[in-house]
C-alpha cells in the first residue's frame, strides 16, 4: 500500500521494528543494523530528523492512536537504549502531535517503580520506625513523577530525624520557593542549625539568589566550618554564576588543593575557565579528571567545554552526549548542548534541547534566555520576547536579561519598555557594560538626541579608560561634539573636540569642528564690532534729541497716571 502524503511508500500495519528501520531510513541518524550505539552520528542529523517528523505531521493524514502508541514505544526504546539523537527525533514528533492524540502511556502504572511503591504502601512501610523507609518512598515517587507526594515524603522525614541530609537535598529540588523553605524551617523547629542553613544555601542556589547564597554560606564559615571543601566549593558555583568568574576560579583552586579528586560542581570551574578563554588551565583540567574519572558526566562536561573553547563543536556534542548518557536529568547539560548546536547553525536540534532543559527545571532561566536568543537570531522578536520574559522572571535582577530584553523591545518600537530594561540593568550593575550603550542609540535612534547626550556623557564617565569599549567611546566623543556644535554650546564642543585628537580615527572630525567653531566666533566678534562703531558713529546732538524725547514721554507719563 502507497500513502501519497509520504515520498516512500508506508505500510499502515508497520511492525516495531520495521517502525525504527524506516525512522532510520528517513533521518540518517540511527545506527545500522549491528552497529555499535556509540558510532559516530552527524552533527546535522537532528536537524533532518526534525524536518522530515514535522512535515510528516502536517502533511500526512495518519491513524493517530495507533500512530502515538507505536512513536511512545520507540521513544521508550531510544531514551533506555542512549540513542539520544533518535530520542530527541521523537521527542519533535510528539510535540506538533494534537493533544488528543495524546492520551499517554499505561506504562508507568506497570513499571517496577510503582509496583514498589504500591508493594510499600499496602504495607504501611511509611508509619515504621525506620525513617529510611519513607524516604525510599519519597525517592521513588520523584521517579514516577509524583513530586507533591515526593515534597511531603521528604517533609514527613525530616521532621521525623533531621539528621537524614539526602532528604534534605531532595526536598530543595523540590520546594516551590524560598518562602515556602523559610516558613517549613520555623514551623519544624528543628534543632540542627548547621544543616537547615546549609539546606537554605541549596534553595537560594536554585531560585538564583547567588549573593543571598554566599552570605549564607559565608555566616557557617564564620561560625566554625572553615576549610570545608563542600562549603568553598558552594561559594565558587554561586560567584561563577553571579559572574565572578575571578572569584570563583581562585576558590575552585583552593578546593583542588584540599581534594584533587573532588568533581562536585567542577562544570563550574570549566565553565569560568571557558569564558575567561584560558585554555591551557582548561586543557589541563581536562587531563587531569579525565586521567581520575574517565566516566562520570563531570568529566565528559569538562572535555566539553575543553573542545568548545578550540571551536571543536562536532566533539563538543559528542562529549555532551556522553554526559546527557550519565546524567539525562541535568537542566543545564541540555543548555550546553543546545548552545552548540547554535553554533552549528542546527536550530531544530537546539529548540529540542533547550526545551527538554525548561521541562526539567522551569525555574533555570538558561533554557528560557537559549530558547530567546535561537527566535532572536531567526528574526522573530516577538516570539523571542516571550521567552527573554520569562526567562527575566527567573532572574529578574541579571542584567544580561535585562539588556536582552530592552533590545528586542526596541526591534518591536516599544520604546518605553526599551528604557526601562536598559535603565534597570545599568542599575542592577550592567555585567556586560551594554546597558548606557543601548539605552543612548536607543535615544539617537528616536531623535532624543537631547537625552541620547546625557548618557553618552554618563558611558564616558564610566567606561573612557576602558581599553574593550574603545569603539563605543569614539563614536561617543564624535555624537556628543557634533551635537553640542549644532545646539550652540560651543564651549562644551570644544571640549569633545579636544578629546576627539586623542583618536587617530575622528581627529580629523575634531579639527573640522575647531575651525567651524572658530569661525563662527570670528563672525560673531566682528559683527559685534560692527555693531559697537555703529552705536560710536552717532551724533551727540541727535543723543540729546532722543533723551529729550524720553523725558517728555515720562511727564507725559506722569500727568496720566491717578
Amino acid at each position: 500500500m502507497t500513502d501519497r502524503n509520504f515520498s516512500t511508500p508506508i505500510d499502515r500495519s508497520l511492525n516495531r521494528l520495521t517502525l525504527i528501520q524506516q525512522a532510520a531510513q528517513r533521518s540518517g541518524a540511527l545506527p545500522a543494523a549491528g552497529q555499535l550505539r556509540y558510532s559516530k552520528l552527524s552533527p546535522f542529523d537532528v536537524s533532518q530528523m526534525s524536518g522530515v517528523s514535522i512535515s510528516m505531521v502536517e502533511r500526512g493524514k495518519i491513524n493517530g492512536h495507533e500512530y502515538i502508541r507505536e512513536l511512545e514505544w520507540l521513544q521508550k526504546e531510544t531514551s533506555h537504549r542512549c540513542f539520544l539523537d533518535a530520542e530527541l527525533w521523537t521527542n519533535e514528533i510528539l510535540a506538533y502531535l494534537p493533544n488528543d492524540w495524546c492520551n499517554g502511556s499505561d506504562s508507568e502504572e506497570n513499571s517496577p517503580f510503582s509496583l514498589l511503591l504500591q508493594k510499600m504502601v499496602n504495607e504501611k512501610l511509611r508509619e515504621h520506625e525506620d525513617v529510611w523507609f519513607e524516604y525510599l518512598m519519597g525517592l521513588l515517587e520523584v521517579q514516577l513523577g509524583l513530586k507533591v507526594e515526593a515534597e511531603k515524603s521528604f517533609r514527613s522525614v525530616i521532621v521525623r530525624d533531621p539528621r537524614i541530609w539526602p532528604a534534605w537535598e531532595g526536598l530543595s529540588l523540590l520546594i516551590s520557593d524560598i518562602e515556602d523553605a523559610d516558613n517549613f524551617i520555623l514551623n519544624s523547629e528543628i534543632k540542627s542549625l548547621w544543616m537547615s542553613d546549609w539546606f537554605m544555601v541549596l534553595v537560594l542556589q536554585r531560585f538564583q539568589q547567588h549573593s543571598m547564597a554566599i552570605q549564607k554560606a559565608e555566616q557557617l564559615v564564620t561560625r566554625g566550618m572553615t576549610g570545608i571543601p563542600m562549603i568553598i566549593t558552594k561559594i565558587a558555583a554561586c560567584s561563577n554564576a553571579r559572574h565572578d568568574h575571578e572569584q570563583a576560579i581562585s576558590n575552585f583552586m583552593d578546593v583542588r588543593k584540599m581534594d584533587p579528586y573532588r568533581l562536585q560542581d567542577l562544570h563550574f570551574l570549566s565553565d569560568s575557565l571557558y569564558i575567561r578563554s584560558d585554555q591551557v588551565q582548561l586543557s589541563n583540567l581536562a587531563m587531569d579528571v579525565y586521567k581520575s574519572h574517565k566516566f562520570r558526566w563531570e568529566t565528559c562536561c569538562v572535555v566539553a567545554n575543553y573542545h568548545s573553547l578550540r571551536r571543536d563543536s562536532e566533539h563538543a556534542i559528542k562529549f555532551f552526549q556522553r554526559a546527557l548518557r550519565l546524567n539525562p536529568g541535568f537542566a543545564a547539560l541540555w543548555v550546553l548542548i543546545g548552545h552548540e548546536f547554535m553554533e552549528m547553525k542546527n536550530n531544530a536540534a537546539a529548540c529540542v534541547s533547550y526545551r527538554r532543559a525548561i521541562e526539567i527545571d522551569p525555574a533555570d532561566h538558561r533554557g528560557w534566555y537559549g530558547l530567546g536568543q535561537m527566535y532572536d537570531i531567526m528574526r522573530m522578536p516577538a516570539y523571542a520576547l516571550y521567552y527573554y520574559q520569562e526567562s527575566q522572571k527567573c532572574k529578574p535582577h541579571d542584567s544580561r536579561l535585562l539588556v536582552a530584553l530592552g533590545e528586542v523591545y526596541t526591534k518591536l518600537n516599544r520604546v518605553e519598555d526599551a528604557e526601562k530594561c536598559f535603565t534597570g540593568a545599568y542599575l542592577f550593575g550592567d555585567v556586560e557594560g551594554n546597558a548606557l550603550w543601548n539605552l543612548a542609540k536607543l535615544h539617537e535612534k528616536f531623535e532624543n538626541n537631547n537625552q541620547a547626550a546625557q548618557v553618552f556623557e554618563v558611558f564616558l564617565v564610566v567606561y573612557e579608560l576602558v581599553t574593550s569599549a574603545e569603539e563605543k567611546v569614539i563614536y561617543s566623543v564624535a555624537f556628543l561634539a557634533n551635537h553640542y556644535f549644532k545646539t550652540g554650546n560651543y564651549e562644551k564642543a570644544s571640549e569633545f573636540a579636544t578629546k576627539c585628537l586623542a583618536y587617530d580615527t575622528i581627529c580629523q572630525e575634531g579639527n573640522r569642528l575647531f575651525r567651524a567653531i572658530s569661525n563662527i566666533q570670528q563672525r560673531e566678534s566682528e559683527l559685534a564690532a560692527r555693531e559697537k562703531q555703529h552705536e560710536g558713529s552717532r551724533s551727540p546732538v541727535s543723543a540729546a534729541e532722543e533723551q529729550g524725547a524720553d523725558d517728555e514721554m515720562s511727564e507725559g507719563e506722569d500727568e496720566l497716571s491717578f
